[in-house]
């Protein structure tokens, strides 16, 4: 049976591509799910887990602890404001907070140093940086409390390699990652663990963001499934790990750039002109 069984859990960012898997991979394992994006996501298991699926339960041919879905809001996590909204329509929903804050939303631009226009790499770390920042803020206290809890931050391979075109990106996923990092030195001999994940690129709607300065699209072959993604970090999060690296790329990447930095770091400088 799944560690994650009865959980309380919020994720945000739920309509994109890993919200949506992580929704549906999370209630596979039993898990009780709250929902945030700009639009209110469905609440409806049948469209995360497919009818298929659903059949298949009905008939018992798959395990009876499936989840369910505790509601949705829309929520803005571009402002402090806009965080303890999300907070408050989460308590609305779970009085006592959740087991797992899921950090999932996020968003890109491409684009060097001074390509990207300031209100778009500001909001790459408004979205990115501090509202994880500001929700961990708000629900760790009730974590401690119970003296159980956990936090799942989703960095980047970019939050290990800094690549020029994505300077911004990479900027709020380094700070995730040392986010994580510290609070988990703090927090977990309290009860409290810190999980963090470091995909590579992954087939989901980020790739697909607005670019600045040079245009240069990410060849699909190397691009990770999102399912395979999330079934990784499913597995880190019943194990709570610290790190995450799903993936053969993401695993190589951060192992180069520990032991050879400088090669790496030259690597990336030469992608960037082509």
């Amino acid at each position: 049976m799944s560690k994650l069984k009865d959980k309380t859990i919020l994720i945000t960012g739920a309509n994109g591509g890993f919200g949506r898997e992580l929704t549906k991979q999370l209630l596979e394992k039993g898990a009780n799910l709250i929902l945030t994006d700009l639009k209110a996501p469905l609440t409806d298991a049948d469209f995360y887990l497919q009818r298929k699926w659903i059949e298949n339960y009905k008939n018992g041919s798959h395990p009876s602890y499936v989840g369910k879905i505790l509601g949705s809001f829309s929520g803005d996590l571009q402002t402090q404001e806009g965080c303890k909204d999300v907070y408050q329509n989460t308590l609305k929903i779970s009085p006592k907070g959740v087991d797992v804050l899921i950090n999932n939303a996020g968003l890109a631009f491409k684009g060097g140093l001074l390509d990207v226009p300031d209100k778009n790499w500001n909001l790459i770390l408004d979205v990115n940086l501090y509202a994880p920042i500001h929700l961990s803020r708000l629900f760790v206290p009730a974590m401690l409390e119970r003296k159980q809890g956990q936090i799942v931050n989703l960095s980047s391979v970019a939050g290990h390699v800094a690549a020029g075109e994505l300077i911004y990106y990479s900027i709020s996923k380094f700070g995730i990652r040392a986010m994580g990092e510290a609070m988990d030195a703090d927090l977990r001999k309290k009860g409290v663990a810190v999980t963090n994940v470091y995909p590579f690129f992954a087939d989901t709607g980020i790739l697909k963001s607005q670019q600045f300065g040079k245009q240069q699209d990410i060849p699909m072959g190397i691009v990770d499934s999102p399912i395979a993604v999330v079934k990784a970090i499913v597995k880190g999060m019943e194990k709570r790990k610290l790190h995450v690296f799903p993936g053969i790329k993401s695993k190589t990447i951060s192992f180069f750039s520990r032991m050879t930095p400088n090669i790496v770091h030259k690597v990336t400088s030469l992608s960037d002109r082509f």
